[in-house]
């Protein structure tokens, strides 16, 4: 029952060190990159566009880029975002690359505000060692009568910051100046209009190897079943584990818990149909059945039976009924915060409220671009609806968890583990519904201990 980013960020707080890591995956994942190091840097300027949602905009920033390797390189790029800092939309520019001989140079992009952004990130991203400046960030908003006025950007110019505050006004501030190598100063640039500008300075990087789970093209496939392309990654080897992710979530959404799964298994991370990497033509109403024969088709398609599956929220469901209805298939199974049906009985009131809160916002703005998110967001109020009993079909040596502090019911949780023949319980004192993001640890720990016995 993992609601997708708009319910997410409300309630999930303190977060701050995944948002941080939403934001350095954002600036190198949405827009063509050059390969990412060690001591990639990156910082995000915010600028308010509630006030012209529905307009082409134009924004420019001064580049200048003295490298030290051939992994030397400096972009720029935006994303617009909702209320939330979670609510990514889909921007519309490919981004810029500065040329690294030593020489400013303007780099822009183009694009309209969608109407659903509360605000545009302008990314600056370094990539490899050497000397990095910034300045002059410009941004134009062009009229309805078809003139270009140029909007203030608060500090573009860096003349506010200081010697001890040299990145005054950005996100991602933290992590940036947590990486060996990096430093930051103000120095004046008689080449440019304004005198300060912001130099970053970085040393020690080299390629990286890290692997960004979810967006490994190295180590993914896709397989078509009944108007849909499904994405999924292997790692790992030893017998299959399907890892199955919650609503509005992606393989990303394991990306702490992949590699220690990986060293006893053949991790098989999957993107549910319309979600993550996966495509959906649009034409099926979205269940929990369909999403479970995708499954079936996927380990078909693999050669596959007697798996072992791990679900989470949404995937916990899938995992119940791939389970229940194809017994053959799974051998072994954890299911964590899953429900049965879509009621108060299950799930906690006040989730159920926050989301008919924001089903009602995304229907209010209408956006094309949000219909999946929408059908995604009702299927959790009206999905699922599997009879206890049905569960008595699970062959499969089960383990039922949820959190101590989960938006699923403990009440409910427990009926889950009752109606399945032998079924272990395990409540994880003190853990919520998101203990994968929360504490991967645990529950990589709790996944391992079970199937490992």
């Amino acid at each position: 029952m993992l609601p997708p980013r708009f319910a997410f960020n409300k309630i999930i707080k303190g977060m701050r060190q995944l948002l941080l890591l939403c934001l350095v995956l954002m600036g190198h994942l949405l827009f063509a990159q050059p390969a990412k190091t060690t001591n990639s840097t990156v910082l995000v300027k915010e600028i308010p566009a509630k006030a012209f949602r529905g307009q082409d905009f134009k924004i420019s920033v001064q580049v200048k880029l003295d490298s030290r390797d051939t992994l030397g390189a400096a972009t720029v790029s935006t994303m617009q975002v909702g209320k939330s800092d979670w609510d990514f939309i889909k921007g519309n520019n490919p981004g810029a690359t500065a040329p690294g001989d030593g020489q400013w140079h303007p780099l822009s992009l183009n694009g309209q505000v969608n109407p659903a952004a509360e605000k545009i990130w302008i990314y600056m991203v370094t990539n490899g060692n050497g000397d990095f400046f910034f300045d002059n960030i410009v941004m134009h908003i062009k009229s309805k009568e078809g003139n270009w006025q140029e909007i203030k950007v608060p500090n573009g110019d860096f003349e506010q910051s200081t010697t001890a505050q040299p990145l005054k006004g950005l996100k991602n501030v933290k992590s940036a100046q947590k990486i060996t190598g990096n430093r930051f100063t103000l120095p004046k640039d008689s080449a440019v209009s304004h005198n300060q500008v912001l130099h970053i300075h970085t040393e020690g990087g080299i390629k990286s190897d890290q692997i960004i789970y979810g967006y490994n093209k190295q180590s993914g496939s896709y397989i078509n079943t009944e108007g849909a392309a499904i994405y999924y990654e292997v790692y790992g080897a030893g017998p299959p584990l399907l890892l199955l992710h919650g609503n509005g979530g992606s393989i990303n959404s394991f990306a702490a818990v992949i590699p220690g799964l990986a060293k006893h298994y053949k991790v098989i991370a999957v993107d549910t149909r319309a979600q993550g990497n996966s495509k959906d033509d649009g034409r099926q109403a979205f269940t929990y059945e369909l999403f479970a024969r995708d499954m079936k088709t996927l380990l078909d398609s693999l050669g596959l039976k007697d798996v072992a599956v791990a679900g989470w929220s949404d995937g916990g469901i899938i995992g119940l009924l791939l389970a229940s209805k194809y017994p053959e298939y799974v051998g072994k199974l954890v299911t964590m915060g899953a429900n049965l049906n879509p009621d108060d009985t299950s799930i906690s009131a006040s989730m159920l409220q926050q989301i008919r809160k924001d089903i009602l916002k995304i229907e209010k703005r209408n956006d094309p671009e949000e219909r999946t998110i929408l059908k995604l967001m009702q299927l959790m109020l009206a999905e699922p609806h599997i009879d206890p009993a049905s569960l008595r079909q699970i062959t499969a040596k089960t383990l039922v968890m949820a959190g101590e502090k989960d938006v699923i019911l403990e009440q409910h949780t427990r009926l889950i583990a009752v109606a399945i023949p032998g079924a272990a319980l395990k409540i994880l004192k003190g853990q919520s519904h998101w203990v994968v993001n929360e504490n991967p640890e645990l529950f990589t720990r709790e996944v391992l201990d079970f199937l490992l016995e």
